[in-house]
């Protein structure tokens, strides 16, 4: 019996995997409690509203090309981080 995918596997169990966005969301998420940083402290430094980034860490709004350069600049890490397992 071969390997199942991600994908077969949570098919079987009647779910799907999660998108892009959830992905990124949960990456940029677990670097910033990685970082030891705040919701607050993570959106004054990237000049965002707390509710866009909590927005984005759950994945209810797609961040733009910008907002993820200036949350990474704000986590001190690479922009390439938030797409870690895509």
């Amino acid at each position: 019996m071969s390997p199942q995918s991600l994908e077969e596997f949570l098919a079987n169990l009647g779910m799907s995997p999660p998108s892009t966005s959830e992905r990124v969301g949960r990456n940029i998420l677990s670097a910033r409690v990685t970082a030891g940083k705040s919701l607050q402290d993570v959106a004054a430094h990237a000049g965002m509203q707390v509710e866009d980034l909590k927005s984005i860490e759950t994945a209810t709004r797609r961040p733009s090309g910008s907002e993820l350069v200036k949350i990474a600049e704000a986590l001190d890490v690479l922009v390439d981080r938030f797409f870690t397992g895509i």
